[in-house]
């Protein structure tokens, strides 16, 4: 993001935080209870995300060619090679014989071995070995292969199209967005690893708890709100995505300093919702993805929680010190965000009240569940 446009952000954070106020939406939103626990409503969730490009990681996963990592996206296992033309490709990660997993984890490979009777693929995901090639007369060796799905790596990270027949045209979906995004270069941070949540909270419900810092005083008393404000927002939307600005509690100490002399990202979070089912924070020292997708029912999902670093890792102290920022980040969206939410799933189910409120002081909250409906008022 160039520093003029760093700059106006942070005017607006000032100006918010010196009125003791927030940017609004135009009116409160009505949302159904519904929307987090019909079985119709989670069946076109899943068609809204299976037909969406689907962000799956950071392009510094895959650092040089022979390089390859495995993601579960949507309960299905995918496999990503970097080729040795330093292209990326996608491919279920099946084998076609029984349909084990070909692959696991991350690595360098050149070729990856079935554990199960032996099938050989390359990472072009041509299977180049079969194992009592008689009994399959029907498979060509150099011919058949796994299941390529589209793939690209833009903005600084990894995508695919989960139906093999889609077009993935990424620049479209990001639309502005794009260069901006691109512009953090978190997806070439060294990458830290992954974590999974498991919850028996609806995906939206999930999504909601990144949607706005209304809750911080409460929720995160001891924790974020020891760091950031609370109910203090600059929100931009780009179509079907949105930005929200999370000042630090340090922003009024600006109104001292001379512009010039300003470091924005000292005093701000950057919060990023790419539509479906994205989130990514941006800081100073780290930059989190959060995956979240709906699991087999509408009361359950799963989180996968990654984060990168702009700091040397080869260094045993800093990469330390790192991953205790992540290990931080994760067990207070875990022990506080979903612990309290698993609450709120329950009530939604229990039928006592038939829809929520979201305020104007929610505007990513309310954008957040207006792109996905007018997604189903198109494609329904």
């Amino acid at each position: 993001m160039e520093r003029d446009q760093l700059i106006d952000l942070t005017r607006r954070a000032v100006k918010l935080a010196r009125d003791k106020t927030t940017d609004l939406a135009p009116a409160e939103h009505i949302v159904p209870a519904g929307n987090y626990t019909s079985v119709e409503r989670h069946r076109r969730d899943v068609e809204m995300l299976m037909a969406s490009p689907q962000l799956v990681g950071y392009v510094s996963e895959l650092p040089t060619p022979g390089s390859y990592c495995t993601k579960t996206v949507m309960g299905r296992s995918v496999l990503l090679t970097r080729t040795s033309d330093g292209a990326v490709k996608a491919f279920n990660n099946v084998c076609l014989h029984r349909q084990s997993q070909v692959a696991t984890g991350c690595g360098t490979a050149k070729r990856f071995t079935c554990p199960y009777h032996a099938w050989t693929y390359d990472n072009t995901g041509r299977l180049i070995g079969l194992p009592g090639r008689e009994g399959f007369p029907g498979v060509q060796v150099r011919s058949d292969g796994l299941t390529e799905l589209p793939a690209a790596e833009f903005a600084g990270f990894l995508w695919v199209a989960l139906d093999p027949g889609a077009t993935l045209d990424v620049a479209t979906h990001l639309g502005p967005l794009a260069e901006e995004l691109d512009s953090w270069g978190i997806g070439r941070w060294s990458p830290l690893g992954e974590k999974v949540l498991d919850s028996p909270i609806n995906w939206k419900l999930a999504v909601d708890t990144f949607s706005e810092n209304y809750h911080f005083a409460t929720v995160h008393r001891d924790t974020f709100a020891t760091i950031a404000r609370s109910n203090c927002t600059v929100f931009d939307a780009f179509g079907p995505h949105h930005r929200l600005i999370f000042p630090l509690n340090s922003i009024l100490d600006l109104d001292d300093v001379p512009e010039e002399q300003w470091n924005p990202f000292q005093n701000m979070v950057v919060i990023y919702a790419l539509f479906p089912n994205i989130v990514l924070s941006v800081t100073i020292a780290n930059g989190e993805l959060f995956r979240i997708y709906p699991a087999d029912e509408p009361g359950r999902s799963i989180t996968v929680h990654q984060n990168s670093t702009p700091l040397d890792t080869s260094d045993e102290s800093v990469a330390a010190g790192a991953q205790a920022v992540f290990d931080y980040a994760h067990s207070t969206v875990r022990d506080e965000d979903y612990r309290l939410v698993a609450g709120l799933q329950a009530n939604l189910e229990s039928g006592v009240r038939d829809h929520l409120v979201f305020g104007r002081n929610e505007p990513g909250l309310q954008h957040r569940h207006m792109s996905w409906e007018s997604w189903s008022a198109v494609d329904g």
